[in-house]
């Protein structure tokens, strides 16, 4: 069996001058993963890393990828302190969100919206938010974390900012993330900004669903590699919420379809067939079929359409698509 495995190297960070790495990800047989694992923490400095496994049915990162970013937000990374700790969120384990999540479920009971004290706030990009997301969190209506703006709105109050007019120094900001990268770089950012109570899921969403399963969460978890969307029992087989359903609120966003709005069957994205678009998107079967597989009439007639897949296949490079036997097949 492959497993890809997610490690987080919170230790490194002292180690790197001017930037905060985090994460290493790959894939491979097990027996090969983990010996790669056992191998790493021999170093004193890795000791204490936190490993996240998930399977996977071949190879969830095919090819090595190394990429210099000097900066994941619209500030440059060597301007933010990133390496004090004191300047980032307290990072709460998952026993300890689970129990703020339902003690803010408690507060918000007895409290008036107007005056509330805790804040769940989700710093992931929409599209990730519209197939899974923890109970309460509002969709963040950005998609690329550089442009995430929650408690930087300055001009005027807007409903898509959960951080306008709240009292910095009295309100409990619960920030999560897919792996917790995002929540450290941007709870330094809110420090700086002003806000005192800054808390963050340590490990992230997927070692959430790990250690307490899918409670308060709905949906699957987004993930960026090949397989896109996974299920909660894929971290915690098994396990079940408390209501035994994942069923979202017939007015909410969760799961729609791009196109139509229906809700989807399949909590997974898909893109766009026309290869100059290639737009991630959910959609129903209904608007698949009727479209081919694109995300728009006008990409319905574009010049280099890839076949219509379904289910979990996913587009390999054009060229396995351009001859014309498969040209014919699609047309």
């Amino acid at each position: 069996m492959q497993l890809c495995c997610l490690v987080r190297l919170s230790e490194l960070e002292e180690y790197v001058r001017g930037c905060l790495v985090h994460t290493i990800k790959f894939s491979g047989p097990s027996k090969d993963a983990m010996s790669y694992v056992k191998w790493l923490r021999h170093d004193q400095r890795f000791t204490d890393i936190l490993v996240q496994i998930s399977p996977s049915s071949g190879h969830a990162f095919p090819r090595l990828k190394m990429r210099y970013k000097p900066s994941l937000v619209q500030a440059r990374a060597q301007d933010l302190p990133l390496l004090d700790p004191s300047m980032r969120a307290e990072p709460l384990s998952p026993s300890e969100w689970r129990a703020r999540l339902k003690s803010l479920d408690s507060n918000h009971d007895k409290a008036n919206d107007d005056h509330k004290s805790c804040i769940l706030l989700d710093v992931r990009n929409g599209y990730e938010w519209d197939i899974g997301h923890f109970q309460g969190a509002q969709r963040p209506e950005v998609d690329c974390f550089r442009t995430t703006s929650f408690g930087l709105s300055n001009l005027q109050v807007t409903d898509s900012d959960p951080l306008v007019n709240v009292d910095k120094d009295k309100t409990d900001i619960l920030m999560y993330c897919t792996g917790g990268i995002r929540c450290d770089v941007y709870s330094t950012i809110l420090r700086q900004k002003g806000f005192k109570n800054l808390f963050t899921l340590k490990g992230g969403v997927s070692n959430y669903l790990k250690k307490e399963g899918p409670e308060k969460w709905v949906g699957n978890l987004f993930v960026f590699d090949s397989r896109l969307s996974l299920p909660p029992a894929t971290f915690k087989p098994g396990a079940t919420t408390s209501s035994g359903s994942q069923e979202a609120p017939a007015n909410s966003k969760f799961a729609r379809c791009y196109i139509c709005g229906s809700q989807v069957n399949e909590l997974r994205h898909r893109n766009c067939a026309n290869l100059d678009c290639n737009l991630l998107f959910l959609c129903c079967r209904n608007c698949v079929e009727g479209l081919r597989g694109c995300c728009c009439s006008n990409c319905k007639t574009a010049p280099r359409l890839r076949p219509v897949l379904f289910g979990s296949v996913r587009y390999q490079k054009w060229h396995l698509y351009r001859d014309s036997k498969v040209r014919e097949e699609i047309s």
